[in-house]
């Protein structure tokens, strides 16, 4: 199988490595804050419809996490617009068509059941003041009890206006009551109301490959050259904070590479990953990353949220961060 584990990547592939991996080489902001403070843990990036940029984060409240959103002109200095979901975390953000935006994050947690929780926004102004206009709570179905997690949406691009695909993890317990880790699902909602939801054994499978016994969690999704990724994050040693590390997922063939980020002062542990194409403030089209820089694993003044983007020459965007429902 082409770029699988032992042979060499595609030139695509290393062309996208080589651009994900660079943080030196980017226009980057560690530890990033909007501006009353709040750090922007897990920031999820979308251009806002009007030639702006949202931001949607977690930010500690003294119990758990709290919502926000904000916004940018630049990428690098952020605004507080909105208080969006109290005691919830690891969120992300789509537009949808006719200019209106979907919600998803990782409701409750602190030290109780975690679920999934999708919110519907129909225009920037609703979203801005933090009104939607559904909002679905949705069912445990794959851990056997509700104290179980299942939580770090992503949200799938569709077709369909009535269908709302997302990715989320699941905790997967080896025993009852004993350890378990954190495994890929995925999960469609129809109409706002009805919920399924299937394994992503695939995706476990190809992160396991490269040595990951720990969790394997959040994720993002995003085409480059007209093929669909993912950016992963798996934990190399369950419990490990420093083990972390990011892999890219192709769809195409099933295969998943490490990514080999490098920051100025060599930060090694790395998580909650996410890419978007976008239309950089210059005009030009560009990719901008996010991840969280692990304490255990990070270099003296990198630790936090981290966000860097670059020009991509020979790219248009094409708004493939726009979803149904």
């Amino acid at each position: 199988m082409m770029g699988a584990m032992g042979a060499e990547p595609s030139t695509d592939i290393a062309d996208l490595l080589a651009l994900v991996s660079d943080v030196d080489g980017a226009r980057a902001a560690y530890h990033v804050r909007d501006d009353r403070g709040l750090a922007m843990d897990t920031v999820k990036v979308i251009e806002d419809g009007t030639g702006g940029y949202l931001g949607i984060y977690h930010t500690g409240n003294g119990r758990g996490f709290d919502v926000h959103l904000a916004t940018s002109t630049d990428l690098l200095t952020w605004r507080h617009r909105a208080l969006l979901d109290a005691e919830a975390s690891q969120p992300t953000i789509a537009a949808t068509a006719g200019g209106g935006f979907l919600t998803a994050v990782e409701a409750g947690g602190s030290g109780g059941p975690a679920w999934l929780r999708l919110r519907r926004y129909p225009s920037l102004r609703r979203l801005l003041a933090a009104e939607p206009d559904d909002t679905f709570d949705a069912p445990h179905t794959l851990t056997p009890r509700r104290r179980l997690a299942e939580g770090t949406p992503n949200i799938y691009p569709g077709d369909s206006p009535s269908t709302v695909d997302v990715g989320f993890h699941y905790l997967r317990r080896r025993r009852l009551w004993r350890g378990g880790v954190d495994r890929q699902a995925r999960g469609e909602l129809h109409d706002f109301r009805r919920w399924s939801t299937r394994y992503e054994r695939g995706v476990d499978a190809a992160v396991a490959a490269h040595a990951v016994a720990g969790n394997i969690g959040g994720r993002d999704f995003f085409t480059w050259r007209g093929r669909p990724y993912s950016l992963v994050e798996g934990q190399l040693r369950r419990k490990r904070w420093e083990s972390w590390r990011v892999f890219l997922y192709d769809w195409s063939t099933g295969a998943a590479h490490p990514v080999p980020v490098r920051t100025r002062a060599g930060s090694v542990s790395f998580g909650n990953p996410t890419l978007t194409m976008l239309t950089a403030p210059s005009g030009e089209p560009a990719t901008v990353v996010t991840l969280y820089v692990f304490p255990a694993g990070a270099a003296p003044g990198e630790a936090g949220p981290l966000l860097y983007y670059r020009i991509v020459d020979g790219w248009t965007p094409s708004g493939s961060d726009t979803t149904g429902a």
